[in-house]
């Protein structure tokens, strides 16, 4: 695993003030369940799950629109990965958008898309779904 690690603190600080700042690189990412639809219907499951109450944020790189589920780390085994680089999550829904916007207006909500373009890993995984929906 690659992370960096930096010791903060500005002159003047006393040694116990400093802070040291790891960041720590993301290896892999393992989707359990993938599922692709049209873009209507892709919007009508996120409508109703913003309905239901959850913060919705979708994502977007590549052309694709998705959002990512994470697996709930519950167990041991789940969090030892998650600090050894590997992350869960429990499902992906996407769909072909291939114009950016920053907002969707579904109703009478407006759920926000985050272009996710400068995020290599996030961006890697929207040309895997790219991939999945031109390969069927």
């Amino acid at each position: 695993m690659t992370f960096d690690t930096y010791l903060i603190g500005g002159s003047g600080m006393q040694e116990n003030e400093k802070v040291e700042i790891s960041i720590r690189s993301i290896k892999k990412i393992v989707i359990l369940n993938c599922t692709k639809f049209r873009i209507d219907e892709f919007f009508k499951r996120v409508e109703m799950m913003a309905i239901s109450g959850e913060q919705v944020a979708l994502n977007w790189a590549e052309g694709i629109v998705f959002l990512a589920l994470p697996y709930q780390a519950h167990n041991d085994i789940i969090v030892e990965q998650a600090l050894k680089g590997t992350r869960y999550w429990s499902g992906v829904i996407f769909s072909q958008m291939l114009k950016y916007q920053s907002i969707k207006k579904i109703g009478a909500r407006e759920i926000p898309i985050i272009n996710q373009t400068a995020d290599p890993q996030l961006r890697q995984v929207a040309q895997k779904l790219r991939k999945r929906l031109e390969s069927k």
